[in-house]
């Protein structure tokens, strides 16, 4: 075994198998726990604005006891009068389990998370990319300063319920 996989392996990271999946779905589950520390008690339609950072909105789509599935996604500008979600994102949080699990990365297509005839994919490695994305995104949004939580709804500067607007 060459030095790299080596140190994969002995930090945890034994790439494309089913644990090291459920690995990612756990640390990604921490970065939205940071994201969304007061998700039970939000609306479901909601938007951070932070200074400098593009706005990140946020819709839960269903909450069960078990489970929240919501979407998340940033709009970039087309046009004068047209806009483009991106990354689209369909997450679902298991809250039994501590795992979030990408659904979609968008509806056109992009970053596929299920196997297909099109691109050869094995599962684990269609799930393994677009969860991977998930984690460098979510990360990449904190350190943008985007949080939903209760103390920026009072706030209504940073964060907008998009309920009542």
């Amino acid at each position: 075994m060459n030095a790299v996989k080596e140190k994969k392996k002995k930090s945890g990271l034994d790439f494309r198998n089913f644990a090291g999946l459920m690995d990612i779905y756990e640390k990604n589950y921490f970065l939205i726990e940071q994201i969304l520390p007061d998700l039970d008690e939000l609306p479901n339609s909601l938007v951070s604005h932070v200074e400098g950072s593009l706005d990140l909105y946020l819709t839960v789509l269903e909450r069960c006891k078990y489970t929240t599935t919501i979407m998340m996604t940033y709009y970039f500008p087309v046009s004068d009068d047209e806009k483009i979600a991106d990354p689209d994102l369909t997450l679902k949080l298991y809250h039994d389990t501590g795992q979030l699990e990408a659904l979609a990365c968008m509806k056109t297509g992009f970053m596929p998370v299920e196997h297909s005839h099109l691109n050869k994919k094995p599962y684990v490695d269609c799930r393994w990319e677009s969860n991977i994305f998930v984690g460098k995104w979510l990360r990449y949004s904190l350190e943008q300063g985007h949080i939903f939580s209760r103390d920026r709804l009072k706030h209504k500067s940073q964060l907008v319920d998009l309920e009542i607007i």
